[in-house]
């Protein structure tokens, strides 16, 4: 058991290196020899666990996407847990202001231009339907007449904003209040809230 703490232990640490790199230089500067540098560990050691770049890309994506639905949980769990405010609290994190979410969209995008092999794929749409699924409970509570078709666009207009911000540099406050505008015109505050919870 040890040895097996051991092993994950340095896959994290590796795949913190891998997200520090994208962080500084985006997903170009990610290699075996650089991702090495950055652990302050061998290339022989990188080489044990990856065998290339592309795994320890995918490595770094399954961590930082586990991470931020720690993220969500938390956050969610800390603002009350009514469906409206969970959408909220997922499409917010989405938007990218928290620095480890920006990195998983960069690594996203450099996946999302070219064929990917099925785990690839599996992390990278992890947890979309359950979102759509969410997304259109809310707006049809809120008496949409085409509730999917409008959960579809408040989800295309966060994909849109998150690499705005993750891939051009766009001031994530500014996405957040336009992603909060159209929000509220779709699920009016109070939405989604069941009795007894606040708002």
């Amino acid at each position: 058991m040890p040895r097996s703490v051991d092993h994950d232990a340095r896959r994290s640490e590796i795949a913190d290196a891998v997200l520090g790199l994208v962080a500084q230089a985006g997903t170009e500067a990610v290699s075996l020899r650089s991702v090495a540098a950055e652990a302050g560990i061998s290339m022989g050691r990188v080489q044990h666990y990856f065998a290339s770049k592309d795994a320890l890309l995918l490595h770094a994506l399954d961590r930082s996407h586990r991470q931020m639905e720690e993220r969500i949980e938390t956050r969610a769990r800390a603002a009350g847990g009514d469906d409206r405010t969970v959408l909220a609290t997922i499409l917010d994190e989405l938007l990218g202001g928290h620095p480890r979410t920006r990195d998983a969209l960069r690594i996203h995008a450099a996946f999302a231009t070219r064929e990917v092999d099925e785990r690839a794929r599996a992390i990278l749409t992890d947890g979309d339907d359950e979102i759509l699924a969410l997304a259109v409970r809310v707006v049809a509570d809120a008496g949409a007449a085409d509730p999917a078709t409008d959960a579809h666009a408040l989800l295309a207009l966060t994909s849109g904003l998150s690499s705005e911000v993750a891939l051009h540099g766009a001031p994530v406050e500014r996405a957040r209040r336009t992603l909060t505008a159209m929000l509220d015109r779709l699920v009016p505050a109070g939405v989604g809230a069941q009795p007894g919870d606040p708002g």
